[in-house]
């Protein structure tokens, strides 16, 4: 009787360590689950991260490194490693208007060129270590823990197959056009930064001929018109559309002045933009859209600064920063440009260092000197600022006009959106300055190159997202 009673014991102690065991799994598949997708949860809900409905509720590469955890560490962190990388990557190339995970990896290679203290931050450090604590949770939890990658491996098969019935599974083209949720179910940043790099034709293909180039059309035809006289254009970084009418204006309002209309016919307009601020180049002083990189001699033909050579016009191109940043220094020449040496420059010492993030020559020097090259005859001036490249220094001690301050509050703009704002104002009106001060009247074309890349969705969305402002000065 006793043995019985021990063995139906056993029996139950036997049922209750499996049941305790099977919660303990779990338990320990939530806290992966979790940890595995905190990065990306809490930025997106932090900082409301751009186009945060494309990144996918459930990372099937994390998932997936989680499982190979379960059986490898070593291999586990390796995996890990590379799939929060893809997702970072895809993120920010997006953000910054790049157009492909790989040509953000490219422009990595330029990083000694920028003040790199600029960006270290006490978030950015947090950030980091709240990833070292996940990474740290995600491999204590599988380690010698075979028996977790099943129910992982499950959950990839899971959430795939919703996400296949959502209509919003992008593998293998099974997206559609309706779907159950809104939300992108489950996804995978690796498979897209490979898709991205082997179908999209902007990605790695040559650059091809815009439908509808407004500035490059703009100048273009002028020059056609005018043969041999002197030309302008002012490519400003980050100058993005603002949406409210009233922002609109008080830019506007910082360049067509009563002096410069006496001399100029101004039109405000704008143009449809693709690309971060290279391929805005291209757009402006090509009419292409695509990568320099990928600009061969045929292409560099059709360029502006090309066509007006055979009109006997000396084409200078004027940047502030050193221009192996992006290879200007190899690919300006192609097209026709002359680069600008500030060695050259004989009115003595330029104004430095007004960009924290990106050293190099004041944009109130540059269109001074854009200006005074403009006085010539037979010149094509193209000038590229750079003070409004964001991150903007946040202890900028010029303050906000108090009509704009206005017109922001009335809008309900954010403080670093309204700040860029401002900053542009100021270039335009610094460039007003210069325009005013000229003895001659030369054709001029200022555009933005892209919309500004703010990582918060609220100040993202004060402007139009994928067109920029154009202002069209024609001598009377």
């Amino acid at each position: 009787m006793s043995s019985s009673f021990q063995a139906i014991r056993a029996s139950s102690a036997s049922r209750t360590d499996r049941a305790t065991w099977r919660w303990l799994l779990v338990v320990r598949f939530v806290v992966v689950v979790v940890a595995l997708h905190a990065p990306s949860w809490i930025t997106a809900w932090v900082f409301q991260a751009p186009r945060a409905e494309e990144r996918p509720l459930l990372n099937l590469d994390l998932l997936l490194a989680a499982a190979i955890a379960c059986v490898s560490t070593g291999a586990g962190v390796v995996a890990l490693l590379c799939a929060w990388a893809a997702d970072f990557i895809r993120a920010a190339a997006k953000n910054y208007h790049f157009m492909s995970a790989m040509d953000f990896v490219d422009a990595a290679r330029f990083v000694d060129m920028l003040n790199v203290r600029t960006f270290l931050s006490a978030s950015l450090f947090a950030i980091l270590g709240g990833l070292c604590v996940c990474m740290w949770v995600v491999l204590s939890q599988t380690r010698r823990s075979r028996r977790l990658a099943i129910p992982l491996l499950l959950s990839i098969v899971l959430a795939a197959g919703f996400d296949v019935a959502n209509g919003s599974f992008h593998i293998f083209g099974l997206d559609k056009d309706s779907r159950i949720v809104s939300m992108n179910f489950a996804g995978s940043p690796a498979w897209n930064v490979w898709r991205s790099e082997r179908q999209s034709p902007l990605a790695f293909g040559p650059p091809i001929p815009m439908r509808d180039p407004v500035t490059f059309r703009a100048l273009r035809d002028w020059q056609s018109e005018h043969v041999g006289q002197t030309s302008m254009l002012v490519l400003v970084e980050s100058m993005g559309l603002p949406k409210d009418p009233a922002l609109q204006r008080w830019l506007r309002d910082q360049l067509a002045t009563e002096r410069l209309a006496r001399r100029w016919v101004i039109r405000q307009s704008d143009e449809y933009f693709y690309g971060s601020t290279t391929s805005g180049e291209l757009r402006a002083l090509c009419g292409l859209q695509g990568h320099y990189s990928r600009l061969d001699d045929g292409l560099a033909a059709r360029c502006l600064p090309r066509q007006l050579a055979v009109q006997g016009v000396t084409s200078i191109g004027i940047h502030g920063f050193g221009l192996r940043m992006f290879d200007r220094n190899a690919w300006w020449p192609r097209i026709g440009l002359r680069p600008w040496q500030w060695a050259e420059d004989a009115s003595g010492p330029v104004q430095m260092n007004c960009n924290q993030a990106f050293p190099g020559v004041c944009d109130g020097a540059l269109l001074d000197r854009a200006v005074t090259e403009a006085q010539g005859p037979r010149r094509f001036v193209y000038a590229l600022t750079l003070d409004t490249h964001l991150p903007l220094d946040p202890h900028d001690p010029v303050p906000v006009p108090d009509e704009l301050r206005s017109a922001c509050r009335r809008s309900a703009t954010p403080e670093q959106a309204c700040h860029l704002v401002s900053r542009l104002g100021a270039l335009l009106a610094r460039l007003e300055a210069a325009l005013a001060g000229s003895k001659t009247t030369p054709f001029v074309v200022v555009g933005g190159d892209h919309a500004p890349p703010f990582g918060e969705v609220a100040n993202r969305e004060v402007f139009v997202s994928d067109r920029v402002p154009m202002f069209v000065m024609t001598p009377r």
